[in-house]
């Protein structure tokens, strides 16, 4: 009896906790299959997916948790504007096209550069092996030794879970078992440390909102200077510019003006 009191009370302390809000970065090459994967979790079909450009913000409901998933466009040119989303995240899912062996290394590089980032280090990662249904796509253990994962993880001291997935083959209710599985264990994770995350993410966010705020005072302050310089460089040409002709009518002037002095002169010698 007391343990079904205990039970009970445990349950409805859980169901009265507020839910609690998460924010996931998604990253990876493009072409990895990131959008998919969001669309599928979201309840969406996988399949016709445009290449995102920029970036797309999801907001779903998974079971205690509010979770917002900025899913980052992989292409070369774009990637730099995943760190502006780090200090935000909670966790990261990183998508990894297991079919495309010939940028196993390209892929090893930009994981190793999210994880390595200060602001990522440290935090869960989930790696999302995507098309498995293709040929010739690695099999887990053959991923983890191209990406050398359990190198990368461990000196980031990073909690790494890795599933093999294919995107394309549901959605919904119906999604691939191994994207659910994954996703429950990060935000899992992300819940047994959920408090200092947070602190961490707030303080981060100040940090990077202060230092943009101070980017955009210089920015202001060189384009400030640099339309100073033009307005000072252009009265100065203006002036070069118009010079010679200023030269030519003072000289006009001045001839004309001795020009009457001689013949009033002139006249009164006349006289």
């Amino acid at each position: 009896m007391f343990s079904l009191m205990a039970n009970c009370c445990s349950w409805l302390k859980r169901w009265r906790e507020p839910a609690r809000k998460v924010t996931l970065v998604m990253v990876g090459l493009d072409n990895a299959g990131k959008t998919a994967t969001v669309r599928g979790i979201q309840g969406e079909s996988p399949l016709d997916v445009a290449p995102t450009v920029g970036f797309s913000k999801v907001d779903l409901k998974q079971g205690k948790f509010e979770v917002t998933i900025f899913d980052l466009g992989g292409g070369k040119r774009i990637r730099g504007i995943w760190k502006n989303y780090y200090s935000e995240s909670y966790g990261v899912v990183f998508v990894v096209d297991s079919s495309d062996v010939q940028r196993i290394q390209e892929t090893r590089d930009t994981m190793a550069e999210v994880l390595r980032h200060p602001r990522i280090a440290g935090k869960p990662v989930l790696v999302l092996a995507n098309k498995q249904d293709q040929d010739g796509a690695l099999a887990e253990a053959d991923i983890i030794e191209s990406l050398s994962l359990e190198k990368l993880v461990n000196e980031n001291k990073c909690l790494c879970q890795i599933e093999p997935c294919s995107a394309v083959l549901g959605y919904g209710k119906k999604v691939d078992k191994s994207i659910k599985n994954g996703l429950n264990w990060l935000l899992n994770n992300i819940a047994k440390d959920y408090e200092a995350i947070t602190e961490r993410v707030q303080r981060d966010t100040a940090e990077q909102r202060a230092q943009e705020e101070q980017d955009k005072k210089e920015r202001a302050e060189r384009v400030r200077r640099i339309r100073e310089e033009r307005s000072v460089s252009g009265l100065v040409k203006y002036c070069l510019n118009h010079a010679e002709c200023v030269y030519k009518l003072l000289y006009r002037v001045i001839s004309c003006v001795v020009l009457y002095t001689k013949s009033k002169v002139f006249f009164l010698h006349l006289l």
